[in-house]
């Protein structure tokens, strides 16, 4: 018989975690531990170090990369850990994690659905179809254009027309540093790295042909 998997909780939600902490004590093969609020900086550390699994709602990861950085990495690297996450953080959360975590989609209704635990911690995921569709057609970020103002929508479609920040500022009559900072925000805005991959997903999403002056 394998050895039970110790298990924390990381979350400052109480209904959250007290429902998880139900859930997963009905599981034979996972110990819990305990519940700990990750804002408070000795417990939480000092708890990841007896444990096998760190079960991270997104929320809080969030918070600990912002204020706690280098040791949350350090964490995450040693420890087998699956955050829990809904379909609106995918794009905050996926490209920081290592390799060596997994994640656990909410359902549509917001509960966590423990019986796939096992498949997050080997690595995998498990989505719905829904997810899937949305992934597919790159909804994530089409939802945040569209809260886009109007200033950032003329750039995005000028950066998918291939324009350099000169060209852009000619084209708007802003002046370059301002377009060089609007540039900047919708790259951040979009969750993307670089200008090309902007660039990429306005020409491929129709929003140069449709936006640009």
């Amino acid at each position: 018989m394998s050895a039970r998997q110790r298990v924390l909780v990381a979350s400052r939600n109480l209904d959250f975690a007290g429902a998880l902490h139900r859930e997963i004590s009905r599981l034979p093969e996972w110990w819990l531990i305990g519940v700990v609020d990750s804002r408070v900086e000795d417990v939480f550390e000092r708890t990841c170090t007896m444990v096998d699994v760190l079960l991270i709602d997104a929320e809080d990861l969030t918070w600990l990369w912002n204020n706690r950085n280098d040791a949350t990495q350090k964490i995450l690297e040693s420890l087998r850990t699956v955050v829990i996450l809904s379909d609106k953080q995918i794009l905050d959360v996926v490209p920081r994690l290592p390799a060596n975590s997994g994640l656990l989609f909410r359902t549509a209704n917001g509960e966590v659905p423990v019986d796939v635990l096992e498949i997050a911690l080997k690595g995998y995921v498990a989505i719905g179809q829904p997810l899937i569709d949305r992934l597919k057609r790159n909804q994530f970020r089409l939802d945040i254009v569209a809260g886009f103002s109007a200033e950032e929508r003329r750039i995005l479609a000028h950066i998918g027309n291939g324009l350099s920040n000169r060209e852009i500022a000619r084209a708007t009559g802003l002046v370059e540093n301002r377009v060089k900072t609007l540039v900047h925000l919708v790259t951040h805005k979009l969750r993307m790295g670089n200008r090309t991959a902007v660039a990429m997903f306005a020409a491929s999403n129709q929003l140069a042909a449709t936006n640009s002056d």
